[in-house]
């Protein structure tokens, strides 16, 4: 088995793929639970208790001054029947699409570029801090800057449809201690969202609980 690990000790992030081909081991599901007990339930309860096949990719995140705390799980070649199984167990407070004109997205000025080499970022829109649309929406991530590999397979585009289960303004987390994030609007400023972002077409369930 082939394993990638990249590793943002600055930041204290990593990313984890695996391949193709086995039964997922006790040690990966070792990994991959160790990596979830270090974020409150709160975010992870939604997660899956153990990996079940390969491939899949492991986000965790801790960029405290980014205001990006994040736990991600991409479950890849997952067949429509297990998709189904999967949206049967939650409620959601809402959905979109990812192509949806309005997307309350946290961090959206965030660029790979700027999130990677730590840039600092200039806000010169602050009108499109709190927009109209953005009211009685729900914030999501900024799925696009943890692309840190060539796969294009970790970036949200036209076939995916994004479902909110729990999401709550506020600091709720001691042990990430956040200041207010100035690419939010000022009822968002601090908060947690988790939830599942599907594509059916690509086979494609990704699980995700975020603090900022």
């Amino acid at each position: 088995m082939m394993k990638k690990i990249i590793l943002r000790l600055v930041i204290v992030s990593f990313i984890f793929v695996s391949c193709n081909g086995q039964v997922v081991t006790k040690k990966d599901n070792d990994t991959y639970n160790n990596a979830r007990k270090e974020f409150d339930p709160i975010i992870t309860s939604h997660f899956p208790k153990n990996l079940i096949k390969y491939p899949y990719t492991i986000v965790n995140n801790k960029n405290i001054r980014k205001n990006d705390v994040c736990f991600m799980l991409y479950n890849y070649e997952i067949d429509t029947l297990e998709i189904d199984s999967t949206m049967n167990k939650y409620k959601f407070i809402a959905s979109y699409a990812s192509t949806d004109s309005c997307i309350l997205v946290i961090n959206k000025f965030e660029t790979q570029d700027t999130y990677e080499n730590r840039k600092d970022i200039k806000i010169e829109d602050t009108l499109s801090l709190n927009k109209e649309c953005y009211k009685n929406k729900y914030p999501v991530p900024n799925f696009a800057v943890f692309n840190h590999t060539d796969a294009e397979d970790l970036k949200i585009e036209n076939n995916f449809k994004i479902y909110v289960i729990d999401a709550k303004p506020g600091k709720y987390f001691k042990n990430f201690d956040v200041l207010p994030n100035p690419q939010m609007p000022l009822n968002w400023q601090n908060g947690y969202s988790k939830g599942i972002a599907i594509n059916k077409k690509r086979k494609i369930v990704i699980y995700w609980g975020i603090i900022w």
